[in-house]
């Protein structure tokens, strides 16, 4: 028995895109974990997406509690489909965090 399928995509179709909004608030994908020794995120995408398009901003909170917030510097202007977003990693020494410290993701999660 042979199966065959044909998937059409439609890269003019806004609604798959994901507006970068001003940087502030920048909702990230569905999931995003902080395990020494890195910090791991989804970001949405719309195929374009890099480590290199985010800044992350870390702020000492004091008592071994590091906050992070990720801001978006390079718009993704391309049209691929990509509804898992892109995984991406920062390692706690990339971000000048400190081994055993406590790390709290300040952005939004979710799709």
């Amino acid at each position: 028995m042979r199966l065959s399928g044909c998937i059409v995509v439609d890269a003019d179709v806004r609604e798959s895109r994901w507006d970068w909004g001003d940087n502030f608030g920048l909702v990230l994908g569905g999931e995003a974990s902080a395990r020494e020794p890195e910090l791991m995120i989804i970001a949405h995408s719309n195929g374009c997406t890099n480590k290199e398009d985010f800044a992350p901003v870390v702020r000492d909170s004091r008592d071994d509690r590091f906050d992070v917030d990720f801001r978006g510097v390079n718009p993704d202007n391309c049209k691929a489909l990509m509804p898992d977003g892109r995984r991406m990693t920062w390692s706690f020494a990339e971000l000048g965090i400190p081994r055993q410290s406590r790390v709290v993701l300040m952005n939004r999660i979710g799709r």
